[in-house]
């Protein structure tokens, strides 16, 4: 049997296919930001594009591929796509809307205080007195926290489908 001599190797792949699902991250992004956040469409929807992504993977390599292969190659999925996400989150929350991180943070404040939801309640008082002071994250801090996120919960979701795969 004559090898396809277009295999691409699982960086390159990677690389390819993490530019789709970063377009699809920047899509997620712009409608959270808008407050269309449906939590359920997307975890499923990145489920079945990374069970999509992998499948192809598989395919390509003429269904030989390890479970250890496509574990690391949707760890890079996900770091790839993150790049492209991160770069349009820092776009948005320095040049589109500066003042988005404090909204948030305000608006996590107002309702943990809505809720009693802490025990302390000079916990709650420090972070208010800290985003009065302005003591909020950089964008850039808020952008490689989420891009960790990203590839952790990524790395995790790639151990599963790459057994069901």
């Amino acid at each position: 049997m004559e090898k396809n001599n277009t295999q691409k190797g699982i960086v390159q792949f990677a690389m390819e296919a993490g530019a789709y699902m970063g377009l699809y991250f920047v899509v997620k992004f712009i409608f959270a930001v808008l407050s269309l956040n449906y939590p359920f469409c997307n975890v499923v929807s990145t489920i079945m594009l990374l069970f999509f992504m992998m499948r192809k993977f598989s395919n390509q390599n003429e269904g030989g591929s390890y479970f250890s292969q496509l574990w690391m190659m949707g760890i890079l999925l996900f770091f790839f796509a993150s790049l492209i996400s991160g770069l349009a989150q820092y776009i948005y929350y320095v040049y589109i809307n500066p003042e988005y991180i404090k909204s948030q943070l305000s608006a996590a404040v107002t309702l943990l205080e809505s809720l009693n939801m802490t025990s302390d309640p000079s916990l709650l008082e420090a972070v208010k007195t800290g985003l009065e002071q302005g003591n909020i994250p950089s964008p850039m801090a808020v952008v490689i926290q989420q891009m960790w996120v990203n590839v952790f919960l990524g790395s995790l979701l790639s151990a599963v489908m790459a057994w069901l795969v």
